[in-house]
């Protein structure tokens, strides 16, 4: 359980007072807000404690969907969400008729991105249901708890048992009445009426009449778990026990293995790759080249890995204090493109090059050539007709370990 709620929680059961809601202003001065609409925070006039809740859902002639507001800056369990300085408590979601939601103020709104967290997340926490047990958590739900239809707490009187207040000391006074009555009557009987009367007392047997109160339904706390975040995967074989084949035997295809797959079909009406037969690649088949920036003098090594550098996994390498150096220059003599691209050695960091397929019909080379300090790759390309390349038809992204994750910095290409 969150310290900062355990901490509010002691003060407000010693008597100090609820911390305010965040954000929101008193407007009990003005008229309602009749317009209820999905993702308003609202405070709703009919309850006998203010009660902050957002309209997560709209049922139609069912009324609406509310999850309250806690009135503490942290979150209880994990059965309740903080979204920005506010604690939503998904437990505590409830349906309230359409006349409630419009006798209330609307005080602010959340956007659609926290709408869906929200909304998501509310049957991981099994609304209705409130811890067992004498808990801090238990206490808590069961004081909060919104009671379905009246939207009366259930820790506080109901109104429905405020009239009886009214009549009943009209009830003791007729009751006081009718026992001195039987009194006097018991007294001034015979002997023979006192044995009647004590015989048929005797003959009755005590019975304890256990009084039937509302019940909440209660929820171990370990019982309460997040919903799974993946669909289990189930074998389940439908095949009778015993199945005879009349006719001819059933056709049986055979589905395509993985390494048969192919990639997805040319649509009609494309040219096929001229440059094929030249040693060209497409954009479209082979869309990104990838050059690794690791070895040489910085990994101790006498010579530079060819093809690219060496790959590494992430786990073995260290962060970088910064990026490496890296140039990209395009050349373009008499309609021979030459794109260049130089760099540091670095552990862990690696060159991301892709081609405009709309302008670029063709790339070949890549290979890479090292001194032992850097690398140096060199690709050849090939216009459509008509089209021309410029530094707008390449994109060059250089990814590199930093201490927070891998860090993509776009780099520049010059001409």
């Amino acid at each position: 359980m969150n310290a900062a709620f355990l901490n509010e929680w002691q003060l407000y059961r010693r008597g100090a007072q609820l911390p305010p809601v965040v954000g929101l202003e008193p407007r009990t001065d003005s008229e309602f807000d009749a317009d209820v609409a999905v993702g308003e925070i609202r405070i709703f006039a009919d309850t006998n404690r203010p009660l902050v809740a957002l309209v997560v859902e709209d049922r139609r002639l069912s009324g609406w969907r509310i999850v309250p507001v806690s009135p503490f800056c942290a979150p209880a369990s994990a059965r309740e969400l903080m979204v920005g300085e506010r604690v939503f408590q998904l437990w505590n979601a409830t349906v309230v008729s359409r006349r409630f939601a419009s006798r209330s103020w609307r005080v602010d709104a959340i956007p659609d991105s926290d709408l869906a967290d929200i909304r998501g997340a509310i049957a991981a926490a099994n609304p209705g249901r409130v811890a067992a047990g004498d808990g801090v958590q238990a206490k808590y739900e069961r004081e909060f708890l919104v009671g379905e239809g009246t939207l009366v707490p259930f820790a506080a009187p109901r109104a429905a048992d405020l009239p009886r207040l009214a009549w009943m000391h009209v009830s003791l006074k007729i009751a006081a009445s009718l026992a001195v009555c039987l009194a006097a009557w018991y007294v001034l009987m015979m002997d023979s009426g006192r044995q009647i009367v004590r015989s048929w007392r005797e003959s009755f047997h005590a019975v304890d009449i256990v009084q039937e109160d509302a019940t909440i339904e209660l929820a171990d706390a370990r019982e309460v778990r997040e919903a799974p975040t993946e669909i289990a995967e189930v074998d389940i074989d439908f095949t009778p026990l015993s199945a005879t084949w009349h006719g001819p035997a059933p056709e049986v295809v055979c589905p395509a293995k993985f390494a048969d797959v192919k990639g997805p079909k040319v649509p009609e009406g494309i040219a096929k790759f001229r440059l094929k037969d030249e040693g060209y690649k497409s954009p479209v088949a082979s869309p990104m080249e990838v050059v690794f920036l690791s070895g040489g003098e910085q990994r101790g090594k006498s010579a530079a890995p060819t093809h690219g550098g060496e790959f590494r996994y992430a786990s073995m390498v260290e962060p970088l204090d910064a990026p490496p150096k890296v140039s990209c220059m395009l050349r373009n003599d008499e309609g021979n493109v030459e794109l260049e691209i130089q760099c540091e050695f670095a552990d862990g960091a690696k060159i991301t090059v892709m081609f405009d397929g709309d302008v670029v019909e063709g790339y070949k080379g890549g290979g890479v050539a090292s001194d032992g300090k850097r690398v140096t790759a060199r690709y050849e390309l090939m216009a459509f007709p008509g089209k021309t390349i410029s530094g707008e038809s390449v994109f060059v992204t250089l990814i590199w370990p930093a201490k927070d994750g891998d860090e993509r910095t776009p780099v520049p290409i010059g001409q």
